[in-house]
């Protein structure tokens, strides 16, 4: 009887946990792990070097997922792409430097009215967009080894955003995303 009673506390004690844990992860709203990768495409070389690089956002799982508007620089309400840059100058006197944008002030919106102009990728799809290297503030053109890669940000929605759009099944790029590093050499 002893051995009964250890044995139905401690399966009560668990599903106390579980059921707690359950709620808990309901609460804090986490968004679901949606199978988005991001690639950099370079554009044309110039001096050895691209002048354009193209962010490519792709669907590799197996149901729709929708992409925030995309943009360049930090804003409340959309994803944001960044060009990260590791230089190795010819010349040890030059350093590589970084730039960005401050942030907008967004005014107050209602999640899911914005979620409808998202873009909804299918399965295997992809959202590409372009930018000049200047236009995501890196300015470098000294000769050396460069390697690049690219960021994927998605916007700063609340724990109450996320929640309604977990609700509405509205999947989405939610999660800080990284490509591979493509490698160029700029000559003297």
């Amino acid at each position: 009887m002893r051995q009964n009673c250890k044995t139905h506390f401690i399966f009560n004690c668990m599903n106390l946990l579980l059921l707690f844990s359950l709620v808990l992860s309901a609460q804090t709203g986490a968004p679901s792990n949606v199978p988005i990768e991001l690639r950099l495409r370079p554009g044309e070389l110039i001096n050895g070097v691209p002048d354009t690089f193209s962010f490519v956002l792709v669907n590799a799982g197996n149901h729709d997922v929708r992409i925030p508007n995309v943009s360049r620089c930090l804003s409340r309400h959309s994803g944001t792409v960044a060009l990260r840059l590791e230089l190795s100058p010819v010349s040890p006197t030059s350093t590589g430097q970084g730039g960005g944008c401050a942030q907008s002030v967004d005014p107050p919106r209602m999640i899911l009215e914005d979620a409808k102009f998202w873009t909804t990728l299918k399965p295997g799809e992809s959202f590409t967009v372009s930018y000049k290297r200047v236009e995501l503030f890196v300015f470098e053109q000294v000769p050396g080894a460069y390697e690049f890669w690219g960021e994927y940000r998605p916007p700063k929605l609340t724990g109450e955003e996320i929640g309604l759009l977990q609700r509405a099944g509205i999947d989405f790029a939610s999660e800080t995303l990284r490509s591979a590093p493509l490698r160029f050499n700029r000559p003297n």
